[in-house]
């Protein structure tokens, strides 16, 4: 039977503020090449293992006001928007697919992943300069087999997608060796995989506009000089997680406005 609409989207959005602490500690180990799994959440000031009522997502840290009960060490605001953004995403996403038959259930399930996947990666390029393989390549697993299960022809067009994600990337870098680095390549394949054809356009459109606008403020704002360049794996992280839940919507006003 399957879960009402009024209860599946408060449970995603819990689900997705629990996989956002969880990404939160990703976030710290992966570019420390550390275990996800040991040791244990734990105070980074002081050292001292978390309890039960410190790991509840978004309540924890309001409680405590951002600070570890034990040495008052500040824990960064960044905890706090990454749980609320992941539940939030996931409500999306819930909502966008309603799920009622197990196909669909995959694909929330699917879906619900990449967008952390996406969330992870940016955080991680944003504050190191990296694009994981730990985040990505399990990625790209799980979307070839999204692919395989989608069948014919939609596994096709994913593949496509992923190949010309990858391949955009790829020849620019080829072009400007300085501008952009192979990781970004990866993390388009995986976006072309999820997105498909033609939703890897849209989702390159609205990476290189994004990333385009922002350059163009900081550099207008003193913060960057020409010549400076700035990390684009938030900018196709965007455009993946905007075309993955809005994706159908895209092609009707592109088709619109296209007078087709």
């Amino acid at each position: 039977m399957p879960i009402a609409a009024p209860l599946l989207l408060p449970l995603w959005v819990l689900l997705g503020m629990a996989v956002g602490s969880f990404i939160n500690a990703a976030a710290d180990r992966i570019p420390a090449r550390q275990s996800l799994l040991s040791p244990p959440s734990h105070c980074e000031a002081c050292g001292r293992r978390l309890g039960p009522a410190e790991l509840v997502p978004v309540l924890s840290y309001l409680i405590l006001r951002g600070r570890c009960r034990n040495c008052g060490a500040s824990i960064g605001v960044r905890t706090l928007f990454v749980e609320i953004a992941t539940g939030l995403l996931f409500g999306l996403a819930a909502y966008v697919v309603m799920p009622a038959e197990a196909a669909e259930w995959l694909s929330l399930l699917l879906i619900s992943y990449y967008l952390a996947t996406l969330i992870l990666v940016t955080i991680a390029d944003l504050e190191h300069g990296l694009v994981p393989n730990r985040a990505v390549v399990p990625g790209i697993g799980a979307a070839l087999l999204g692919a395989t299960v989608a069948g014919w022809p939609d596994g096709l067009y994913d593949a496509l997608g992923g190949l010309i994600g990858a391949g955009v990337i790829a020849l620019i870098i080829l072009l400007v060796p300085a501008g952009m680095g192979w990781g970004d390549a990866k993390l388009a394949g995986f976006i072309g995989l999820i997105t498909g054809l033609p939703g890897i356009l849209f989702a390159l459109f609205i990476a290189f506009v994004s990333g385009g606008l922002v350059a163009a403020a900081l550099m207008a704002s003193g913060k960057r000089r020409r010549g400076d360049t700035i990390p684009l794996g938030p900018f196709l992280a965007l455009g993946g997680a905007a075309t993955l839940l809005c994706g159908e919507q895209m092609e009707v006003a592109f088709h619109v406005l296209a007078g087709g």
